[in-house]
């Protein structure tokens, strides 16, 4: 079976043809055979046993008369049937009374049979027996037995005649089948040899030729239509391999481009942990320093405050005015101090916020050269300044912040110079795209090693741990004055030499200065005298009355104390709700109103008073010194603002600018009760 599976179809077809057409004839045949025999024998049967009743009848007068010889000689007359080979003739009591051929052995005859039989022994012998009747009464039997030797030869003879017939019947199908199998077979080798060029070339454009409607044609249109939906899935394939190639391609650049920014990544990690380790270290000592720098000038001003508590000046009016100078001085190193930290923590979070307004450079210059002269006087240093060329009348910047910016390099100058001076040359760039305004801060200091320039403006940061013991500081002057000039639009340069000083050249934007007149440089050493100030401020604030609504007990006593040497009259109250009543009931030429308070906050305060038609003067006391609380500050109704801790001559100067602009008009309050200057409260 397993070779007849692996036969070709071809030979298959011939098998099965041979195979189907010989089992066919052979059926045929042996059923025309078996026919062919029974009808032979029936022919011979007949024959045989009309031949016996012919003698059975011709016996009944031997066998009335029991004539033995007359009986041999009846059943000599077989001699003319050459297919007889013995015959017997019994009596009425079954004993043989003839023989033929006459010496017959009486055993090889079988025992008489009174009745009419035949059979067929295994021998290929016919025997009947016929019963003799005479008048209707048996007297006895007759046996014949006759050779078949004839009928197989006939049947040898038509067995030939079959022979021959189906081996042509098979040779002409198989001819047959040769000629019909490529009908079959063709197709089917057809659609082997094309998917065998489609399996070793893959080529899906390869098509198999339909040549008939039948069930291989339809295998054929099915194997095309299969090969259709096989090439278009190719064609898609090759399509999406190329397109995953190409995605491949771009995927491997961009991991290589991935990777390469991963290192740079690194790089950059391992830069930035030694920067942050620096940075960390940089603030320990930050730390270090700003707790040496906090706790000395709070030192002096504790001790000094303790030893004018102890009466330590015994009465010497010029030592216990020296106390008093240590104990401004630290504490206005204190609070710039605090101010750097504030400062760095605003740009630090992206809430340094700048202005761009009119303003006189050289007035900001005089304003640094007079803050700053007598500390160069004490360090016997000259501090001079100078414009290089024209001067313009204004330009436009944040003035503050050009201030601090200048007074920071100015100071920072001066700290770090032992002999000599500093100097502030001044130029206007009008030529450039842009005009800028330059400023350049030199010394003749210690100088700054070139290896360090680039660190000078870090935070926390000093050229040397040395230069911090040596000289203090912080190191955050720089760091805040290179933002401030960044927000400003400008830049700092710093160009040194060890030992002969450094240069810092500031730029900053001027803005446009068309309609802007000009004038000859000037110097801008003319400083104002605060005595006349105080004066002017003095005499500005007599028979003013002032409203303070302030919390804290020490804050009311320390600026009633101020203004009444100013010559006011102050009335206090504790929190808003206090001050609202106060100044609904008697008329004020200014209220000073702190913003954080219990009960009702000086925000709500100033609102209601505003929403009353009060319209007297709002100045804003609040610790909170940002940009946009002094904005939230005058939303609220307040006029002006004024940050803590209280600066004495700026707190003068502001009250006695707008107690000047207000006339006090007495107004009766609505119910006439007495109010306690003191705590606002009905007396």
């Amino acid at each position: 079976m397993c070779r007849f599976r692996n036969l070709s179809i071809r030979t298959k077809i011939l098998f099965l043809a041979a195979v189907s057409v010989g089992v066919a004839l052979l059926l045929s045949c042996a059923g025309f055979t078996f026919n062919e025999i029974r009808t032979m024998r029936g022919f011979k049967l007949d024959e045989l046993r009309t031949q016996g009743r012919m003698l059975a009848f011709n016996s009944s007068g031997v066998l009335s008369f029991l004539d033995a010889s007359a009986a041999e000689r009846l059943l000599a007359s077989l001699q003319s049937q050459p297919t007889v080979e013995k015959a017997c003739l019994y009596n009425s009591d079954g004993k043989p009374l003839a023989f033929y051929p006459a010496k017959t052995p009486p055993e090889d005859v079988p025992p008489a049979v009174f009745r009419e039989e035949h059979r067929f022994t295994d021998h290929g012998k016919l025997e009947i027996f016929s019963p003799v009747i005479n008048h209707g009464e048996t007297i006895g039997c007759l046996y014949l037995c006759a050779d078949l030797h004839d009928l197989r030869q006939q049947l040898w003879d038509y067995g030939k005649i079959v022979a021959v017939v189906v081996l042509c019947s098979m040779f002409a199908s198989v001819l047959l089948a040769m000629r019909l199998r490529n009908a079959i077979a063709g197709p089917i080798s057809q659609l082997a040899d094309t998917a065998r060029k489609i399996t070793s070339a893959g080529d899906y454009t390869l098509r198999v030729e339909q040549k008939s409607q039948d069930e291989l044609g339809m295998l054929c249109a099915e194997f095309n239509t299969m090969l259709n939906q096989v090439e278009r899935s190719d064609t898609a394939l090759k399509k999406a391999h190329d397109e995953l190639e190409d995605r491949v391609e771009e995927r491997t650049a961009e991991l290589r481009q991935e990777i390469a920014e991963r290192e740079k990544v690194q790089v950059a990690l391992v830069t930035a942990k030694e920067a942050a380790e620096a940075a960390n270290v940089a603030k320990s000592r930050f730390l270090a320093n700003m707790s040496h720098e906090i706790r000395t000038p709070l030192n002096a001003i504790l001790g000094f405050t303790e030893l004018l508590r102890l009466n330590a000046d015994e009465g010497n009016e010029a030592e216990r005015q020296d106390f008093l100078g240590t104990i401004y001085a630290s504490g206005q190193h204190l609070l710039s101090l605090i101010n750097d930290i504030l400062d760095l923590s605003k740009i630090e979070a992206d809430r340094l916020e700048v202005e761009c307004i009119p303003c006189v450079p050289q007035q900001i210059v005089s304003e640094v050269m007079s803050v700053l002269r007598v500390r160069a006087l004490e360090k016997h240093l000259t501090l001079e300044s100078r414009w290089l060329g024209a001067e313009p009348r204004m330009i436009r910047t944040d003035p503050a912040r050009f201030r601090q910016l200048l007074m920071n390099l100015v100071s920072n100058a001066l700290k770090f110079t032992k002999t000599g001076g500093v100097q502030i040359l001044t130029e206007l760039l009008a030529d450039a795209p842009e005009p800028m305004l330059k400023v350049q801060v030199i010394d003749t200091g210690i100088g700054i090693p070139a290896e360090k320039l680039r660190t000078i403006f870090d935070p926390f940061v000093q050229a040397d741990s040395s230069v911090t013991r040596e000289f203090g500081g912080t190191g955050l002057g720089l760091t805040i004055s290179r933002r401030i000039a960044e927000a400003l639009g400008g830049s700092i340069h710093v160009e040194s030499i060890v030992g002969r000083g450094s240069n810092f050249t500031l730029m900053i934007p001027a803005g446009p200065l068309d309609d802007i007149p000009f004038i000859e440089s000037t110097s801008a050493d003319a400083l104002k005298s605060p005595a006349s100030v105080h004066d002017t401020m003095q005499s500005c604030l007599q028979g003013t009355k002032i409203l303070l609504v302030e919390d804290g007990e020490v804050n009311r006593k320390l600026i009633r104390l101020i203004l009444q040497r100013a010559g006011a009259d102050v009335s206090l109250a504790e929190n808003g709700r206090q001050g609202l009543d106060l100044a609904k009931r008697q008329p004020f030429n200014l209220i000073l109103m702190d913003m954080q308070m219990p009960v009702m906050d000086g925000y709500s305060a100033a609102m209601r008073l505003r929403q009353a038609g009060n319209t007297t003067p709002i100045v804003a006391l609040t610790a909170h010194a940002m940009k946009g609380d002094e904005e939230k500050c005058k939303q609220a109704g307040c006029d002006t603002y004024l940050p803590k801790p209280i600066d004495a001559p700026t707190l003068l100067a502001t009250v006695a600018q707008w107690c000047s602009k207000t006339h006090l008009q007495e107004t009766p309050a609505p119910n006439a009760v007495g109010v306690h200057p003191e705590i606002g409260s009905p007396s």
